[in-house]
């Protein structure tokens, strides 16, 4: 298990990607990979349908990816900044507290570029610092196709990042094989009762668990988990307890920046803040297994300056008035950081 080394020498520039050697392996991916959407079975719903001729499953995706906003940003693990981010539409869960859930439920509003258009942007952003394209939706899985014919236009090396859900198929997962330097696990639910009550979807434990043991012998890994309010003993605690047992040395992020959004704020049970007994008890349990929460916070050296954010109205600031009386900002700007501090200390 390499504990992000391979990533760190790609994304430090110390050597080419593994796909970028073999163009013609990744062709054949891409072949592969649109025969699988003749019937569609990129993600383990395997809708069936022919994505291919123009028909659409569960995630809503075409047969051509579309994405509804990218810059560098620095919201990732510290190993991970600055990072080219692209968020694709269409998704394959429909959790309750998605903040995007207007392109993961509506995929047709995304903008679309052709692959070479794309693969020139990223490119470009490698330019002004970027030190990855990390790949994020939505879910990247059910944009496979198209963003294999875009790595194939690349012109400039870069670490590819696969930012999933990891509800993906076998099939999926094993074209990804060889093409991805890291990939950053969203590891959601403990059981499938919640992931079906949360996010209307079956069979999702066992499916992301076995992803997460190819992605970990496939390239790095980094496993996250979001601690939703009142799913620590029946989400966080089987999860830990997997990963304790199965891939204890990977990097493990214990998330707490739960907001509801979407449904979330009218289900009183999701629709709060966690609570500080909350936390304390998800570190307490994560640190007795001894889970490793400290190698994905080292961050990698020499990364870029933080660029200046040329185009921050694509990303809108949002803010959530909660029922129980707090507030929920996502993407805050340095502008209004000192605004938000001053009305938490009750300032008028």
């Amino acid at each position: 298990m390499r504990l992000l080394q391979g990533y760190r020498a790609v994304a430090g520039g110390e050597r080419l990607p593994s796909f970028a050697a073999d163009r013609s392996r990744l062709d054949e991916k891409i072949e592969a990979a649109d025969r699988l959407l003749c019937r569609c079975c990129l993600c383990e719903r395997r809708c069936g349908v022919d994505r291919y001729n123009g028909e659409t499953g569960f995630c809503g995706a075409a047969r051509e990816g579309s994405y509804f906003f990218e810059h560098i940003l620095w919201g990732e693990e510290k190993p991970l900044i600055p990072s080219h981010e692209i968020f694709f539409t269409g998704c394959n869960m429909r959790c309750n507290y998605c903040y995007s859930w207007e392109h993961v439920e509506d995929p047709s509003g995304g903008r679309i570029l052709a692959p070479e258009e794309m693969a020139g942007l990223i490119d470009r952003r490698s330019l002004e610092g970027a030190i990855n394209v990390n790949l994020i939706g939505g879910e990247p899985t059910v944009n496979l196709p198209y963003i294999f014919k875009v790595l194939r236009c690349l012109q400039r090396p870069t670490a590819i990042v696969w930012n999933s859900n990891f509800h993906m198929s076998r099939e999926a997962m094993s074209l990804l094989d060889g093409v991805v330097d890291l990939y950053l696990g969203d590891f959601r639910f403990g059981n499938n009762e919640c992931a079906v009550r949360l996010a209307g979807t079956p069979d999702y434990f066992d499916a992301a668990a076995r992803n997460f043991m190819a992605a970990a012998s496939s390239g790095d890994l980094i496993i996250r988990h979001l601690l939703l309010p009142g799913h620590t003993d029946c989400c966080l605690k089987p999860i830990a307890e997997w990963v304790s047992r199965h891939l204890p040395g990977v990097p493990f992020n214990l998330m707490f920046q739960y907001t509801p959004f979407h449904r979330a704020l009218s289900c009183p049970q999701m629709c709060r803040s966690l609570t500080e007994e909350e936390e304390d008890t998800a570190r307490r349990m994560v640190e007795g297994l001894g889970l490793n929460t400290c190698l994905w916070n080292t961050p990698l050296k020499g990364a870029a300056a933080l660029p200046s954010n040329d185009n921050r109205e694509e990303l809108k600031t949002t803010i959530t008035f909660r029922p129980d009386g707090r507030v929920g900002i996502m993407h805050l700007y340095d502008d209004l950081l000192d605004v938000v501090k001053m009305l938490g200390r009750g300032y008028p």
